[in-house]
């Protein structure tokens, strides 16, 4: 009797998993936008069906530590992401207006999907992994299990860490 059990909470697992996979994407359906040119463009997080590691980035352009890091971060992309299409980077906004939003990633050319600003609140899936403060950079497999983070046992370690932690694990 114990080992049928042992293959049902095995079994059951597993669908828990298949499910998280698809509640990470199913959580931002119709929340996302990409920027384009001077305005935002709906983005379809269907895309995101197949992605196993998620980055969320918690920035804002008043931020100056963010305006610094965040080049790095879409240099890092741009690199990264042609040969790792299982990875996809969510901006999560600490901005005070959409129009900043918007200013920051034009500006700042970031070719990654963010959540809408008047979504964010609402994307409690993402925003439960925010640190302290910003720049903050946290690496997730699909499931949410976080794989790396910008604070390590409350202090802050940056996101410059979670940059060679992503490269690490998609080697």
């Amino acid at each position: 009797m114990k080992t049928i059990h042992a293959i049902l909470v095995l079994g059951f697992s597993v669908i828990l998993s298949a499910r998280a996979d698809a509640a990470i994407a199913d959580s931002l359906n119709g929340k996302l936008v990409t920027a384009q040119g001077k305005r935002f463009a709906a983005y379809d997080a269907k895309q995101l069906a197949e992605t196993k590691y998620f980055a969320i980035y918690f920035s804002a352009h008043w931020c100056p530590p963010c305006r610094e890091f965040t080049p790095k971060l879409v240099e890092f992309y741009n690199r990264l992401k042609p040969r790792h299409p299982e990875f996809e980077l969510i901006f999560m906004s600490r901005d005070n207006s959409e129009n900043a939003m918007r200013d920051y990633m034009t500006g700042d050319q970031m070719p990654w999907p963010a959540v809408k600003f008047n979504r964010v609140a609402d994307i409690k899936k993402l925003g439960q992994y925010a640190g302290k403060g910003i720049p903050c950079l946290v690496f997730i497999n699909a499931d949410g299990e976080v794989l790396s983070d910008s604070y390590v046992d409350g202090k802050y370690a940056g996101p410059n860490k979670v940059l060679r932690d992503i490269e690490a694990t998609l080697k």
